[in-house]
Formats: structure tokens, C-alpha cells, sequence
């Protein structure tokens, strides 16, 4: 009632003019733009094939989704799919396919392919294989189970959402109005109401040759093209489709010599849960989660869902070991292990995604953390096949696919160079502080030397001794919990770790009173965008301490914004937070990006801003402070709107090896008892320029506009300069954040 009220009053006025729903007639393809193969120059490194298809709208087909049956079976990844033949010839990594354009009177379905360097050589014939996995989809027609196992995915995923944040909720819903009739608005985007084989196999008739657009991007085209877009400059050509590719597409079938049989149907999806019984747990409270298990092997965190009574678990299980990031080539190796991993469980974790149950594996900071998630019905079932991969691992890396995942390793390693520069200033200053923080320069070099024998005898070392710290979240009981955390035990049986050998993150401690100016041109010499990342270091903070970090960073956060991209125009992106280095160490960020202004230039105009802002923290009025108190309260004590924000608040300050469960609990207490006075202590001792106990890291970016600035000279006193060559002898020469205290968990178990 009381959201009617709010609408009927900021809307009721809005005078209804029956106006129609808006039509754009006409289509942007016309014969002379199809047949066409274009190749185009990317920014980056890639090697990517999209066959582009013009179609009939298919905003009217919302009850039959043809083009959601079709993107399902052309994207599938489990065996006798499109995918892993093109895996298994080693020319492509990845594949992706569905509607890219949806318009009034047309639209487009795209199938995009991630290629190897061999695919990209072969793209005639990847092609091909395209064409002749769409001709098996033709000739079998329509299939009434498979749209049965998808609708039947497709009404538990609406049954079961998770609660989104309302703004986005209401603009989405907004959005709706315009494509669903009005008993479909909520509904309409997820469900599929009706089998309609003609509107599939009208669809599918769309995917012709003659009927496509092909392009290939790929850096390798530089210099070859003859044509320049207008807006971006970007490098292309465009020729028609040969006569002879087309007529061979055409008539590709999976009896084909290229195909030879390989591609088929799917297999009936044995991951589909049927089973949404809830499970009933006493005696757990529904903020934090208890301890089940603590052994010299594993900690098993548990928490049953006694807040959103869904039939999901979430299960994050990390293997803590040094073996996976002690080294550069340690990091690779982990990499590599993790990608060639997921490719070993694709043909059936696949499976499971189009069920809703899904499975992925981290490089976390302290080892390799394994994530399953979705409806607990079969959870138990992908864990066990996770864990029979990782044990088949050594005999299952074959020479084509280790060279393919070192091969997209390298590309992705490349690419990290092209990326904007203000991932690379984030790079720099963890550079700078963090012991285990790698270049990627190391990587690169590392990467060029290991073998597949390297990779066997690592996957060997990682899993045969380690501490496996967990949490289940979700509907499963006690006893289930177990079971889980038994399924990794006994399938991997690790020895515990050395006592001596425990994976620690530490964080170079900056001197009091001193700044530290690390300079370093941008990698990709094409951009013009330079940055700068200021960073004020507190160090390891309590409740309190944090609380007071909160505030202060809520009440910097808006005119940092206003003044320095709105009114003095610094830069595109303007950005503050508080950044964690290590487990605990937190500092005050600031970073721009800018075109306009060289770094050394942007960062007086910060400190000059940091000077007007304690002028306006001096001046702001009790009743102003206090609803900044009352908003950043609210933020800490907000309501968690899904299993999974519950389960990733959980594991963060597991993962830390923290424990406070109730941190944002405690720090809200902690802001409600905030003075204006301490806010201004905090500040004047971390943060203000002439401080005696500030602690300053500036990350300089410089691009080619700005790069004749880099080499300036720093102030002789109180300022250090840090070159890109010597970054190691810096952090070698720098004292460490001692490590903080182990934490009793004694009082955390789990009453039986």
C-alpha cells in the first residue's frame, strides 16, 4: 500500500496518451551487406570468429523462446557438442551463441567463437563444423524432450530467485512492461510456456550461409586491411564470401570427413534436481556460522539457511598450500591447473549449469578454492565428480590441450598489457606492497618454460599436502555437511601441513611521515589516458579504527567526486575506497584516470582537495554529521537479499582467518558512537599532508602524453622514488606488517 501511495503520487499526473508502442521498420541488412567476410583489427589480442545471422523479430516470441532452445544446443560444451570437436581439433577455447539484437521489426543471432592460433589459421573449416552441427540441428528437427528439460530448469530458476536490489529490480520490471503482456511482466524474461517446433524450425532456417555476416578479429590483419571506421579508426576490410566456402558450407553435414560422426544431441541431463525439500536445523544462529569440524586438515565452517528457506547450498572449499603461489612459476603453474582443471569437468559441470548447479575454481591468494553452488538436491553429486577429476589430472593432460590452455594463458597474460591503466595503477601499488604479488613480467617469462611434465608433478605436489578450509552454507544438514567435506578428504587424502610452512600474506610497512613515488610508463604505448593511485596507509585496524575509516570514507567519498570529475574535470573516472592489502592491512584510496592532466599534476589537486575537505569537516553541522552516522549505519545493517551475499560475507572473514562473523554488526555500533572530533583525529594523523604519522604511496601512470613528466625530480626531503627496476630491492628493504594474532575458535563450535 505504501508503494502505491508513493507511485499514485509522483505519477498519477502523467497524463496517459494511448500512444502506441514505438516500431522501427526496416532491417540494417540488406543482399548487399550479407555473404560478407570482414577481417578487423582489434586493440587488444584476440583471435575471434562471429557468424552473424540476420533474422525475423522474435520479441513476440516470448512464450516459445525458439531462439533460447537453439542457443542452448549450439552453446552446449559436454560431449558430441559443437564446442568439444572444435576442442578436440585444437582450434577453439571458447563458444558462445544467442540473440545480440532484438528490435521491433528484426533481429540477429550470433555464434562467437574464442580461437587458437591453429583455429584462426583454419577459420574456413571451423566454419564448416559450425555448419554442419546447425545441419544435424535441421535434420532432426525439433526435439520435445530437450525443450521439456530446459522449460523445466527454466520454471525452478523462477520459483527459487534470489531477491535483487529494488532499483535495479523496478527498472528491469519497467523495461518488461513494454515487451510482456501484463500477467507475464514478472514471468516473461525467465519462463517458457510453450513447445512451438515450427517457430524453432523457422528460426533455425535463418542460419544459412548466404544469410550471414562472418568477421574474424585478430591482430595478425594489421597492416593487410584497406578500409578505417570513422569514429574509432578501427582497421578492417571487407570482401564477399567465396563461392566455393559458401557452397561447401552449405552442404556440410556431420558425416563430413572434417566431422567425421562426432557431433550428436546432448545427453538426457541427469544434474536436474528434483528433490526441493527443506531441511530443518535448531540450535544455529542465523548470523554466523558454527564450527563442524577442526582438524590439523581441515576447518569446516557450517551454517544451514535459516533466513531465505531455499533448496540451495553454497560449498567454497579452499586448498591452503604455498606450493600455489610461493614463486612466479608457482602462480602459472596454478593458473594452468586451474584452467586445464575446469576444461577436464566441462562435459559434465555443463550439464550441471543448465540444471542451476554450478562449479568454478579460483586462484585464490592462499592456494586453489573450489566453489559449487545451486540446488543442494545434487550438489553432492557434482562435488564427487570435481574431486574424481582432480585425481584423474596427471593422465588426463594431453600435449594438444596443455599447449592450447598455455597457448590462452599467454594471450590472457598479453592482454593484462592493454588493459585501461587504471587496473594497471592498482597492479603497481600491490606491486609495491604485497610479498607473493608477482610481476607480469615473471609470469610471462615463467610461462615460456614449463613443461606439461611441470604441470603433472605440480597437480601431484598441490594435493598431497594441504589445509582445507571450508564453509557450507545452505540446505543441508550437519550430518550432509560432513559428507561433503568427507568427499574432498577421502577422495584426495592430503597429509597435513608443516606448522612451519603456513601460507602467509605479508604487507610492506611505509615509514611515518614519509611519501613513496613509484613512476612507470603505461604498457600500451597507444594510450593516452594516464593515472595516478594515492594510497594512505593505516595499517592493521580494530572495530573501532575501522568504524572510523567507514565514516570518514562515506563522508569523502560524493565531493571527492563533485570536485574533482565534475567541477575541475581531472579525469573520466574518479574513484575512492578503502583498500585491504594482505588480510588486514587498510589505507584510504584515491585514483583518477585522466587524458587531460599528467599524474603529478592530478595529485597536488588531490592533496589540495583533502585541504578544502577538512576546512568542510571542521565547518559541517552536528544534525549533517549525525545522518551521514545514520546512512553508514543503515549500509552495515542492511539486510543480505540472497543466500549467496550471505554466503560471501561469511567466507571473506574466513578467508582472512578472522572470524568476526559479525563485523558489520560491530562496526555499525562502533560508527553510531562517532564524534565529528574523532573523525578529525583519524584524519589529521593518516590522512592530512603535514602529518607526522601519514604514510603516503603515490602510483604514477604515465602515457605517451605524459611520459616526457615522468622522469621530474620528487621533493629531496621526506619523498622516495621508485623505479620500475626497482620495485624488488624496495619491498626487500622495507620492515613487514607483523602478521595478526591466530584466532581462538574454541567457542565457535557446534553445540551437539
Amino acid at each position: 500500500e505504501e508503494l502505491e501511495q508513493m507511485v499514485a503520487q509522483y505519477f498519477s499526473l502523467v497524463p496517459n496518451k494511448s500512444l502506441p508502442r514505438p516500431e522501427f521498420p526496416g532491417t540494417p541488412f540488406g543482399p548487399e551487406q550479407l555473404g560478407k567476410r570482414l577481417h578487423v583489427v582489434p586493440v587488444r589480442e584476440a583471435r575471434t570468429l562471429e557468424l552473424h545471422f540476420p533474422m525475423r523479430e522474435v520479441d513476440s516470441l516470448y512464450l516459445q523462446k525458439p531462439n533460447q532452445y537453439i542457443s542452448h544446443l549450439i552453446g552446449h560444451e559436454g560431449s558430441g557438442s559443437l564446442l568439444s570437436l572444435l576442442k578436440e581439433l585444437g582450434w577453439a577455447n571458447e563458444l558462445s551463441a544467442g540473440a545480440s539484437r532484438s528490435c521491433s521489426d528484426w533481429s540477429a543471432f550470433v555464434i562467437s567463437i574464442d580461437l587458437t592460433d591453429a583455429g584462426l589459421e583454419q577459420a574456413e573449416d571451423v566454419t564448416e563444423v559450425v555448419f554442419s552441427y546447425l545441419s544435424l540441428l535441421k535434420t532432426v528437427g525439433p526435439q520435445q524432450w530437450i525443450h521439456e528439460e530446459t522449460s523445466t530448469v527454466a520454471d525452478c530458476s523462477f520459483r527459487f530467485l534470489s531477491k535483487r536490489n529494488p532499483i535495479d529490480y523496478t527498472c528491469s520490471l519497467a523495461g518488461h512492461m513494454q515487451l510482456y503482456a501484463p500477467e507475464h511482466i514478472v514471468s516473461g524474461p525467465y519462463r517458457v510456456f510453450e513447445y512451438d517446433p515450427d517457430r524453432i524450425t523457422e528460426c533455425l532456417s535463418y542460419l544459412r550461409p548466404d544469410n550471414m555476416i562472418m568477421i574474424v578479429l585478430a591482430r595478425k590483419f594489421s597492416g593487410s586491411t584497406t578500409l578505417k571506421e570513422k569514429w574509432y579508426g578501427t582497421e578492417h576490410s571487407i570482401e564477399p564470401i567465396s563461392e566455393d566456402d559458401a557452397k561447401r558450407w552449405d552442404a556440410a553435414t556431420v558425416d563430413s570427413t572434417l566431422v567425421n560422426g562426432k557431433l550428436r544431441l546432448p545427453e538426457k541431463n541427469d544434474m536436474i534436481a528434483t528433490d526441493f525439500s527443506l531441511r530443518k536445523v535448531e540450535g544455529v544462529p542465523k548470523d554466523e556460522p558454527r564450527l563442524l569440524m577442526d582438524t590439523d586438515v581441515c576447518r569446516l565452517w557450517y551454517k544451514p539457511d535459516n533466513v531465505f528457506d531455499m533448496p540451495k547450498v553454497n560449498i567454497v572449499a579452499e586448498i591452503v598450500t604455498p606450493t600455489a603461489f610461493d614463486s612466479p612459476e608457482a602462480s602459472v603453474l596454478s593458473f594452468l591447473y586451474v584452467q586445464i582443471l575446469q576444461e577436464h569437468c566441462n562435459e559434465f559441470s555443463y550439464l550441471a549449469s543448465m540444471a542451476s548447479l554450478h562449479c568454478s575454481f579460483v586462484n585464490a591468494r592462499t592456494g586453489i578454492e573450489i566453489n559449487v553452488s545451486g540446488y543442494s538436491h545434487k550438489a553432492n553429486v557434482l562435488l564427487g565428480r570435481i574431486i574424481d577429476s582432480m585425481l584423474a589430472f596427471p593422465d588426463k593432460v594431453t600435449d594438444e590441450l596443455f599447449e592450447r590452455i598455455k597457448d590462452k594463458a599467454s594471450k590472457q597474460y598479453h592482454n593484462f598489457l592493454f588493459s585501461p591503466p587504471y587496473s594497471h595503477a592498482f597492479y603497481g601499488g600491490d606491486l609495491c606492497l604485497e610479498t607473493g604479488k608477482w610481476s607480469m613480467e615473471d609470469k610471462i617469462s615463467a610461462l615460456s618454460g614449463i613443461s606439461k611434465s611441470d604441470l603433472v608433478d605440480f597437480s601431484r605436489r598441490l594435493l598431497s599436502r594441504f589445509h582445507l578450509e571450508a564453509l557450507i552454507h545452505g540446505n543441508c544438514s550437519p550430518e550432509e555437511a560432513t559428507a561433503l567435506v568427507s568427499t574432498i578428504l577421502d577422495g584426495l587424502t592430503p597429509s597435513a601441513p608443516f606448522a612451519s610452512n603456513d601460507p602467509a600474506l605479508r604487507v610492506v610497512e611505509l615509514a611515518c611521515g614519509q611519501e613513496y613515488v613509484y613512476r612507470f610508463p603505461e604498457f600500451n604505448e597507444e594510450e593516452t589516458n594516464s593515472c595516478i593511485e594515492n594510497l594512505y596507509q593505516v595499517g592493521p585496524v580494530d572495530i573501532p579504527t575501522n568504524s572510523v575509516m567507514a565514516l570518514l570514507h562515506h563522508l569523502i567519498k560524493e565531493p571527492a567526486f563533485n570536485e574533482l570529475r565534475s567541477e575541475e574535470q581531472l579525469g573520466y573516472i574518479v574513484h575512492t575506497s578503502i583498500k585491504t592489502h594482505g588480510t588486514d592491512i587498510k589505507g584510504l584510496l584515491f585514483l583518477i584516470q585522466s587524458d587531460s592532466f599528467d599524474p603529478i599534476h592530478v595529485d597536488e589537486r588531490i592533496e589540495a582537495f583533502l585541504e578544502r575537505f577538512r576546512s568542510k569537516l571542521v565547518d559541517m553541522s552536528p544534525e549533517e554529521f549525525q545522518t551521514n552516522v545514520s546512512a553508514v549505519m543503515k549500509n552495515f545493517l542492511e539486510k543480505n537479499k540472497s543466500l549467496g551475499e550471505e554466503s560471501s560475507k561469511h567466507w571473506a572473514v574466513i578467508s582472512n582467518k578472522s572470524y568476526l562473523f559479525k563485523k558489520y554488526q560491530l562496526v555499525a555500533a562502533e560508527v553510531e558512537k562517532l564524534e565529528l572530533t574523532t573523525v578529525l583525529r583519524f584524519f589529521d594523523k593518516f590522512v592530512a599532508k603535514n602529518s607526522p604519522n601519514r604514510r603516503k604511496l603515490s602510483i604514477q601512470v604515465y602515457s605517451k602524453k605524459h611520459v616526457e613528466k615522468m622522469d621530474e625530480p620528487v621533493p629531496k626531503e621526506g619523498v622516495t622514488l621508485i623505479r620500475a627496476t626497482d620495485v624488488i630491492e624496495f619491498k626487500r628493504n622495507m620492515p613487514l606488517f607483523s602478521l595478526p594474532p591466530k584466532v581462538n575458535v574454541e567457542n565457535m563450535k557446534l553445540e551437539k
